[in-house]
C-alpha cells in the first residue's frame, strides 16, 4: 500500500519525478536570488526570497527522498543503472545536507540582511553544482536505462513510450 503510494500508481505515474523538480528549480533560484542581493539588486528582498526558496525545497525534497528510494529499491543490483542511482542517491543526499545547513545559517539574519555572507552564498555554490551533476545522473538513469519508463511500459504505455524512442526492456 505504502509502496504503491510512493511509486505514484494511484496517478498512473512514477511520482519520483514529478517531486524532484521543485528542488531543482528552488535551489538554484535561491542561488542567483543570492547573487542578486551581493551585487546589491533587491537588499533584504532577495535574501528572504532566497530563504524561503531554499526552505520549500528542502520540504518538498523530504518528500521525495522516500519516492526515489522506493524507484531505486526496483532496480537490479547487477543492472548499470542500479550503481548510477546509488551516485544519484548520495549526491542528492550531500546537496540536502548542504542546502539543511545553509537554512540554519540564515536563520538568524534573513529578516534583516541586506546581502547575503560568505558561507550561505559558498553553501549555495556548491549544492547547486552537486545538484547538477546529480540531477544528470537521474537523467541519464531514465534516458539511457529507460528506468520507470519500463515499469509503466505495459500495453499502451509500452507502444507511446516506444513511439517516443524511450530505451524500453524487451518483451519476454
Amino acid at each position: 500500500m505504502i509502496v504503491d503510494l510512493l511509486k505514484g500508481k494511484w496517478l498512473g505515474h512514477p511520482l519520483h519525478p514529478i517531486l524532484v523538480h521543485m528542488p531543482m528549480a528552488l535551489w538554484p533560484a535561491a542561488l542567483a536570488f543570492d547573487l542578486l542581493s551581493l551585487a546589491g539588486i533587491g537588499g533584504n528582498f532577495m535574501v528572504r526570497t532566497s530563504f524561503f526558496a531554499i526552505g520549500a525545497g528542502l520540504a518538498v525534497a523530504l518528500l521525495a527522498v522516500p519516492t526515489g528510494i522506493v524507484d531505486w529499491s526496483g532496480i537490479k543490483p547487477e543492472k548499470p543503472a542500479w550503481k548510477i542511482g546509488l551516485w544519484h542517491m548520495v549526491l542528492n543526499a550531500v546537496v540536502l545536507i548542504l542546502f539543511a545547513i545553509n537554512f540554519v545559517l540564515r536563520l538568524g539574519t534573513y529578516r534583516e540582511s541586506v546581502s547575503i555572507s560568505v558561507a550561505p552564498l559558498t553553501l549555495s555554490i556548491v549544492g547547486t553544482l552537486v545538484l547538477f551533476v546529480s540531477a544528470y545522473l537521474g537523467g541519464r538513469m531514465v534516458y539511457a536505462y529507460g528506468i520507470n519508463v519500463a515499469r509503466l511500459s505495459k500495453g499502451k504505455w509500452r507502444k507511446i513510450a516506444e513511439a517516443a524512442n524511450a530505451n524500453v526492456a524487451p518483451e519476454k
